[in-house]
Protein backbone atom coordinates (compact mmCIF):
# COMPACT_ATOMS: atom_id res chain seq x y z
CA UNK A 1 0.00 0.00 0.00
CA UNK A 2 2.82 2.42 0.83
CA UNK A 3 4.43 1.79 -2.58
CA UNK A 4 1.15 2.68 -4.31
CA UNK A 5 0.92 5.94 -2.38
CA UNK A 6 4.52 6.84 -3.29
CA UNK A 7 3.80 6.13 -6.98
CA UNK A 8 0.73 8.38 -6.85
CA UNK A 9 2.69 11.22 -5.22
CA UNK A 10 5.52 10.98 -7.75
CA UNK A 11 3.09 10.84 -10.67
CA UNK A 12 1.37 14.00 -9.44
CA UNK A 13 4.76 15.68 -9.17
CA UNK A 14 5.62 14.63 -12.73
CA UNK A 15 2.27 15.84 -14.05
CA UNK A 16 2.21 19.09 -12.09
CA UNK A 17 3.80 21.16 -14.91
CA UNK A 18 0.86 20.14 -17.12
CA UNK A 19 -1.36 22.39 -15.02
CA UNK A 20 1.15 25.21 -15.53
CA UNK A 21 1.90 24.50 -19.19
CA UNK A 22 0.65 27.93 -20.32
CA UNK A 23 3.01 29.59 -17.86
CA UNK A 24 5.88 27.39 -19.02
CA UNK A 25 5.20 28.13 -22.67
CA UNK A 26 5.05 31.83 -21.85
CA UNK A 27 8.80 31.59 -21.20
CA UNK A 28 9.35 30.53 -24.80
CA UNK A 29 9.40 32.92 -27.75
CA UNK A 30 6.09 31.56 -29.01
CA UNK A 31 3.37 29.24 -27.77
CA UNK A 32 2.50 27.98 -31.23
CA UNK A 33 4.24 26.26 -34.14
CA UNK A 34 4.05 27.60 -37.68
CA UNK A 35 4.10 24.98 -40.41
CA UNK A 36 3.21 25.54 -44.08
CA UNK A 37 1.32 28.68 -43.22
CA UNK A 38 -0.67 26.92 -40.50
CA UNK A 39 -0.51 27.72 -36.78
CA UNK A 40 -0.46 24.79 -34.30
CA UNK A 41 -1.40 26.12 -30.85
CA UNK A 42 0.49 24.50 -27.97
CA UNK A 43 -1.09 26.30 -25.04
CA UNK A 44 -4.15 25.23 -23.09
CA UNK A 45 -4.88 22.21 -20.91
CA UNK A 46 -6.12 20.15 -23.87
CA UNK A 47 -2.65 20.19 -25.40
CA UNK A 48 -0.86 20.20 -22.04
CA UNK A 49 -0.29 16.47 -21.47
CA UNK A 50 1.19 15.60 -24.85
CA UNK A 51 3.12 18.87 -25.00
CA UNK A 52 4.70 18.15 -21.64
CA UNK A 53 5.51 14.51 -22.48
CA UNK A 54 7.14 15.59 -25.74
CA UNK A 55 9.10 18.28 -23.89
CA UNK A 56 10.30 15.64 -21.41
CA UNK A 57 11.53 13.54 -24.37
CA UNK A 58 14.33 15.79 -25.53
CA UNK A 59 16.74 12.88 -25.15
CA UNK A 60 14.72 10.94 -27.74
CA UNK A 61 14.72 13.59 -30.46
CA UNK A 62 17.31 11.70 -32.48
CA UNK A 63 14.53 9.24 -33.39
CA UNK A 64 13.07 11.86 -35.73
CA UNK A 65 15.46 10.47 -38.36
CA UNK A 66 13.10 7.50 -38.85
CA UNK A 67 10.37 9.80 -40.21
CA UNK A 68 9.77 9.71 -43.94
CA UNK A 69 6.71 11.58 -45.22
CA UNK A 70 6.27 13.66 -42.06
CA UNK A 71 9.95 14.39 -41.46
CA UNK A 72 9.60 18.16 -41.91
CA UNK A 73 6.63 18.34 -39.54
CA UNK A 74 8.46 16.29 -36.88
CA UNK A 75 11.53 18.55 -37.23
CA UNK A 76 9.36 21.60 -36.54
CA UNK A 77 8.15 20.08 -33.26
CA UNK A 78 11.57 18.89 -32.10
CA UNK A 79 13.19 22.22 -32.91
CA UNK A 80 10.51 24.01 -30.90
CA UNK A 81 11.01 21.86 -27.78
CA UNK A 82 14.76 21.43 -28.07
CA UNK A 83 15.48 24.45 -25.89
CA UNK A 84 17.19 25.15 -22.62
CA UNK A 85 13.84 25.78 -20.91
CA UNK A 86 12.50 22.30 -21.60
CA UNK A 87 15.84 20.70 -20.76
CA UNK A 88 15.82 22.42 -17.36
CA UNK A 89 12.22 21.33 -16.77
CA UNK A 90 13.10 17.73 -17.62
CA UNK A 91 16.16 17.64 -15.37
CA UNK A 92 14.29 19.35 -12.51
CA UNK A 93 11.44 16.84 -12.61
CA UNK A 94 13.86 13.89 -12.62
CA UNK A 95 15.76 15.37 -9.68
CA UNK A 96 12.61 16.18 -7.66
CA UNK A 97 11.12 12.72 -8.27
CA UNK A 98 14.37 11.06 -7.17
CA UNK A 99 14.61 13.14 -3.99
CA UNK A 100 10.98 12.60 -2.99
CA UNK A 101 11.24 8.87 -3.75
CA UNK A 102 14.34 8.56 -1.58
CA UNK A 103 12.54 10.27 1.32
CA UNK A 104 9.22 8.40 1.11
CA UNK A 105 10.47 4.92 0.23
CA UNK A 106 11.52 2.28 2.73
CA UNK A 107 13.94 0.52 0.40
CA UNK A 108 15.99 1.13 -2.74
CA UNK A 109 13.80 -1.21 -4.79
CA UNK A 110 10.61 0.64 -3.79
CA UNK A 111 12.15 3.99 -4.71
CA UNK A 112 13.25 2.74 -8.13
CA UNK A 113 9.86 1.13 -8.84
CA UNK A 114 7.93 4.25 -7.84
CA UNK A 115 10.15 6.57 -9.90
CA UNK A 116 10.03 4.39 -13.00
CA UNK A 117 6.26 3.84 -12.86
CA UNK A 118 5.57 7.54 -12.37
CA UNK A 119 7.53 8.53 -15.49
CA UNK A 120 6.02 5.64 -17.43
CA UNK A 121 2.56 6.95 -16.54
CA UNK A 122 3.47 10.37 -17.89
CA UNK A 123 4.72 8.76 -21.10
CA UNK A 124 1.51 6.77 -21.57
CA UNK A 125 -0.62 9.87 -21.03
CA UNK A 126 1.56 11.83 -23.45
CA UNK A 127 1.16 9.29 -26.24
CA UNK A 128 -2.58 9.01 -25.53
CA UNK A 129 -3.23 12.74 -25.77
CA UNK A 130 -0.90 13.00 -28.74
CA UNK A 131 -3.30 10.78 -30.68
CA UNK A 132 -6.44 12.15 -29.02
CA UNK A 133 -5.80 15.89 -29.41
CA UNK A 134 -2.97 16.64 -31.82
CA UNK A 135 -3.72 14.05 -34.50
CA UNK A 136 -7.34 15.21 -35.09
CA UNK A 137 -6.15 18.82 -35.12
CA UNK A 138 -3.51 18.07 -37.76
CA UNK A 139 -6.09 16.24 -39.87
CA UNK A 140 -8.07 19.50 -39.91
CA UNK A 141 -5.17 21.33 -41.55
CA UNK A 142 -4.31 21.32 -45.20
CA UNK A 143 -1.90 18.41 -44.78
CA UNK A 144 -1.89 15.04 -46.41
CA UNK A 145 -3.07 12.24 -44.13
CA UNK A 146 0.08 10.22 -44.83
CA UNK A 147 2.18 13.13 -43.54
CA UNK A 148 0.09 13.41 -40.37
CA UNK A 149 0.17 9.67 -39.68
CA UNK A 150 3.92 9.45 -40.18
CA UNK A 151 4.57 12.54 -38.02
CA UNK A 152 2.33 11.35 -35.15
CA UNK A 153 3.87 7.86 -35.20
CA UNK A 154 7.38 9.35 -35.11
CA UNK A 155 6.49 11.75 -32.29
CA UNK A 156 5.06 8.81 -30.32
CA UNK A 157 8.35 6.97 -30.79
CA UNK A 158 10.22 10.10 -29.68
CA UNK A 159 8.20 10.19 -26.44
CA UNK A 160 8.78 6.50 -25.75
CA UNK A 161 12.51 6.67 -26.48
CA UNK A 162 12.99 9.81 -24.40
CA UNK A 163 11.04 8.22 -21.54
CA UNK A 164 13.31 5.18 -21.58
CA UNK A 165 16.34 7.45 -21.18
CA UNK A 166 14.61 9.39 -18.41
CA UNK A 167 13.63 6.16 -16.66
CA UNK A 168 17.25 4.97 -16.65
CA UNK A 169 18.37 8.32 -15.22
CA UNK A 170 15.70 8.49 -12.52
CA UNK A 171 16.19 4.83 -11.56
CA UNK A 172 19.91 5.31 -11.01
CA UNK A 173 19.52 8.65 -9.24
CA UNK A 174 16.66 7.57 -6.95
CA UNK A 175 18.45 4.33 -6.12
CA UNK A 176 21.65 6.13 -5.15
CA UNK A 177 19.84 8.80 -3.13
CA UNK A 178 17.69 6.24 -1.32
CA UNK A 179 20.78 4.20 -0.46
CA UNK A 180 22.42 7.32 0.99
CA UNK A 181 19.30 8.24 2.97
CA UNK A 182 18.97 4.76 4.43
CA UNK A 183 22.69 4.66 5.22
CA UNK A 184 22.71 8.02 6.99
CA UNK A 185 19.46 7.38 8.85
CA UNK A 186 20.22 6.49 12.49
CA UNK A 187 19.46 2.86 13.31
CA UNK A 188 16.46 2.21 15.57
CA UNK A 189 17.23 1.91 19.26
CA UNK A 190 17.65 -1.74 20.24
CA UNK A 191 14.89 -3.09 22.41
CA UNK A 192 15.80 -4.04 25.94
CA UNK A 193 16.15 -7.82 26.14
CA UNK A 194 13.82 -9.60 28.51
CA UNK A 195 15.64 -11.48 31.28
CA UNK A 196 15.38 -15.25 30.87
CA UNK A 197 13.88 -15.47 34.34
CA UNK A 198 10.92 -13.39 33.23
CA UNK A 199 10.19 -15.78 30.37
CA UNK A 200 10.04 -18.80 32.63
CA UNK A 201 6.83 -19.41 34.49
CA UNK A 202 7.30 -20.88 37.95
CA UNK A 203 5.95 -24.37 38.27
CA UNK A 204 4.24 -25.00 41.56
CA UNK A 205 4.29 -28.42 43.08
CA UNK A 206 2.19 -30.09 45.69
CA UNK A 207 -1.51 -29.85 46.26
CA UNK A 208 -1.57 -26.01 46.02
CA UNK A 209 -0.04 -26.10 42.53
CA UNK A 210 -2.32 -28.91 41.50
CA UNK A 211 -5.38 -26.97 42.56
CA UNK A 212 -4.35 -23.70 40.92
CA UNK A 213 -2.84 -25.25 37.77
CA UNK A 214 -5.52 -27.92 37.28
CA UNK A 215 -2.72 -30.43 36.83
CA UNK A 216 -2.75 -33.93 38.34
CA UNK A 217 -0.22 -33.87 41.18
CA UNK A 218 0.83 -37.47 40.53
CA UNK A 219 2.21 -38.85 37.31
CA UNK A 220 0.64 -42.25 37.96
CA UNK A 221 -2.98 -42.28 39.11
CA UNK A 222 -3.31 -43.78 42.61
CA UNK A 223 -5.61 -46.71 43.43
CA UNK A 224 -8.88 -46.51 45.28
CA UNK A 225 -8.35 -47.73 48.87
CA UNK A 226 -11.80 -49.37 48.76
CA UNK A 227 -12.05 -51.18 45.41
CA UNK A 228 -8.48 -50.95 44.10
CA UNK A 229 -9.41 -49.34 40.75
CA UNK A 230 -7.46 -46.43 39.29
CA UNK A 231 -8.65 -43.03 40.36
CA UNK A 232 -9.47 -40.26 37.86
CA UNK A 233 -8.28 -36.67 38.34
CA UNK A 234 -11.11 -34.14 38.35
CA UNK A 235 -9.68 -30.68 37.45
CA UNK A 236 -12.84 -28.85 38.44
CA UNK A 237 -12.62 -30.34 41.97
CA UNK A 238 -8.84 -30.68 42.04
CA UNK A 239 -9.35 -34.16 43.55
CA UNK A 240 -9.00 -37.79 42.55
CA UNK A 241 -12.32 -39.56 41.97
CA UNK A 242 -13.30 -43.23 41.98
CA UNK A 243 -15.78 -43.84 39.21
CA UNK A 244 -16.68 -47.27 40.57
CA UNK A 245 -17.29 -46.20 44.16
CA UNK A 246 -18.38 -42.72 43.04
CA UNK A 247 -16.52 -41.08 45.91
CA UNK A 248 -13.51 -38.82 46.44
CA UNK A 249 -11.23 -40.89 48.71
CA UNK A 250 -10.18 -38.46 51.41
CA UNK A 251 -7.23 -40.61 52.52
CA UNK A 252 -5.77 -40.40 49.02
CA UNK A 253 -6.36 -36.65 48.87
CA UNK A 254 -4.71 -36.08 52.26
CA UNK A 255 -1.72 -38.29 51.49
CA UNK A 256 -0.63 -36.26 48.46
Amino acid sequence: MRLVLVIMVLTLIALSPVLLVDSILALLPSSSIRYNGESINLSGLNNGPWVYALGMSISGFSVEAVATQGKNLVSVFTQFFNSGVWLIICLAIILIISIVASILSRSVSDAVKASVLSLATVSVLGVYFLHKDLKPFLYGLSLRSVVVDDAVATLSLVIITGTVVNIIAVAVLSGVLTHLVLTLKPPPAPSKPTPPQALEKPVETGIGGARRGKIPPLGTPPLCPSCGSKLVWKPEESKYYCEKCQVYPEEVYLSI
